[in-house]
């Protein structure tokens, strides 16, 4: 997912002058489609071949963005950077590729536009992320050619405050009765809203406006805060702010205000789609909320002395508060696994330079590799994982799809086999179709102004390789089935600005849905 990959991992870059070389994504034993969940077994066949339960696919599904400060021009974040560099704000932002943006030469090129990627004409092409006629479209292709479900990139951002009676602002969620100011426009007391909804929105409406039996089932995937992010919500209690009177005397970016505003992410959850008939749920009944890097959350966290587990708790106890069984919290991880890559590990602890100035920054410590951070996810209160993105697997990098076909098949076997004698934790195989990620400025950005690691944007798949990873992947889901569960996870629908994308174009037509439908609808 390109917003919460540049701008998780690289603004940590930012702030360390490291480079974070890792993304991913997960879920379980999920039985979407139980009337059609078993097919026929052939006695003739291999015994690694005899379990053809169909496998439960999954894709993620990543929004676009508006880029524009003009309020009467809407920028794609996407197609600004996949027709040219010139509106292209990923490659401008000095955040992540320093004060003079990204920078060309000679030995780091441009090399776009990239209209290969353009969507086909049936998708409008270019198309605009809520119009509803393409939304359709992409659920169609989606249930054709053999996808069960969607987990839609979702974000939040904690430091906004807003007013409930004041224009476009009074349609966004708010828990019932909590408290808010009538003297100011209904200014609310507890911050926070959801970032690039309105293409989910769109999405909900027109898949509730299916037939049943043509809806898809769809679960979040929640992306916590980015760095930047991060330090606006800190910077809720700085001098500045206070100043502007930004927010009231008293409001302050603490532990209670925290955790509350983590409440509010899960009534929103559950208020607006937990009860949803299309979303995802456990045979239990429990809504599966997939979770991207989750280490990022925790070394927030951490700042005010809470675990992760601490806050999943709290989500669990919110669930069942309102009748709900519980929530399946799934983990997309990945990250370095060397000890000379240590300092890119997963971290577990921001600690500011001065605890009482946060907003002036900080570090991310006590880092871990991933094969320490992944025996840690259960006790967090995880109950599986997968992976958006894996970028290697101890000595080997991706610098081609056969680079990343033999990476992936490390993971899978390394963590099928670390949980397939617990049934309490489920290893969801993922699967990708690639990795280029030239359209917003190469691997990984620098403030420097260039990529670290150009190399890795060579990551190009074809219909026939691509086919090869889904059967591995098949067979590993089938060959660890009895705990792992049925589900395969495909990265991504639409990941274009990574080189990531299943979404008929113009380059590779429908060559990846067909691989997908040739694979697991047989």
């Amino acid at each position: 997912m390109y917003k919460s990959v540049l701008y998780s991992l690289i603004t940590v870059l930012v702030v360390t002058s490291l480079v974070l070389i890792f993304s991913e994504g997960s879920s379980k034993n999920l039985n979407l489609n139980p009337v059609n969940s078993f097919e026929t077994e052939d006695k003739n066949t291999l015994p690694d071949q005899q379990n053809t339960k169909k496998e439960q696919v999954g894709v993620f599904y990543m929004p676009s963005w508006n880029t524009s400060t003009d309020p009467a021009v809407d920028t794609d974040s996407f197609w600004s950077c996949l027709m040219g560099r010139e509106e292209c704000s990923s490659i401008h932002n000095p955040a992540i590729w320093g004060p003079k943006g990204r920078i060309y030469n000679a030995k780091y090129p441009y090399e776009g536009p990239f209209l290969e990627r353009k969507p086909i004409k049936e998708l409008k092409g270019f198309y605009k992320r809520d119009d509803p006629e393409v939304i359709r479209k992409q659920l169609e292709y989606m249930k054709d050619y053999g996808i069960d479900f969607f987990a839609y990139d979702w974000f939040y951002g904690r430091h906004y405050y807003y007013h409930l009676n004041f224009g476009p602002q009074s349609k966004i969620y708010y828990p019932k009765g909590w408290k808010s100011d009538p003297n100011i426009s209904g200014r609310v007391a507890v911050p926070g809203m959801e970032e690039w909804g309105d293409q989910l929105q769109v999405l909900l409406k027109v898949n509730a406006s299916l037939p049943k039996e043509e809806q898809l089932k769809w679960a979040i995937n929640w992306c916590d805060d980015s760095h930047e992010k991060w330090m606006l919500w800190l910077g809720i209690g700085s001098p500045d702010a206070r100043a502007r009177k930004a927010n009231y005397e008293g409001e302050y970016p603490d532990k209670a205000l925290y955790l509350k505003v983590h409440e509010k992410i899960t009534r929103l959850w559950i208020d607006q789609y937990f009860n949803r008939a299309d979303y995802l749920t456990d045979p239990n009944g429990r809504p599966v909320v997939y979770f991207y890097f989750p280490q990022d959350a925790e070394s927030r966290g951490a700042f005010y002395g809470l675990k992760l587990k601490d806050l999943l708790d709290l989500s669990q106890a919110t669930a069942k508060k309102a009748g709900f069984p519980g929530i399946k919290f799934i983990a997309v991880s990945s990250g370095a696994m060397l000890e000379r890559e240590r300092m890119y590990g997963l971290p577990t602890v921001w600690k500011a330079y001065d605890p009482n100035k946060p907003w002036e920054g900080g570090e991310y410590q006590n880092r871990q590799l991933l094969q320490e951070y992944v025996p840690r996810l259960k006790s967090m209160g995880f109950e599986g994982m997968t992976a958006y993105v894996y970028h290697n697997f101890l000595e080997k990098d991706n610098k081609s799809y056969a680079d990343m076909r033999e990476t992936y098949k490390g993971h899978w076997n390394m963590w099928s086999e670390k949980f397939k004698n617990d049934p309490n934790f489920e290893y969801q195989v993922p699967a990708a179709m690639g990795w280029d990620m030239r359209p917003a400025g190469g691997t990984w950005p620098q403030p420097s102004g260039f990529p670290s690691e150009p190399q890795k944007d060579q990551v190009h798949s074809t219909k026939s390789s691509f086919t090869a990873m889904l059967l591995d992947a098949q067979q590993t889901s089938r060959k660890y089935r009895s705990s792992n569960g049925n589900t395969v996870m495909i990265c991504c629908w639409n990941e274009y600005l990574e080189g990531n994308y299943i979404e008929p174009t113009e380059g590779h037509g429908f060559d990846y849905l067909e691989a997908i439908r040739d694979v697991f609808e047989k």
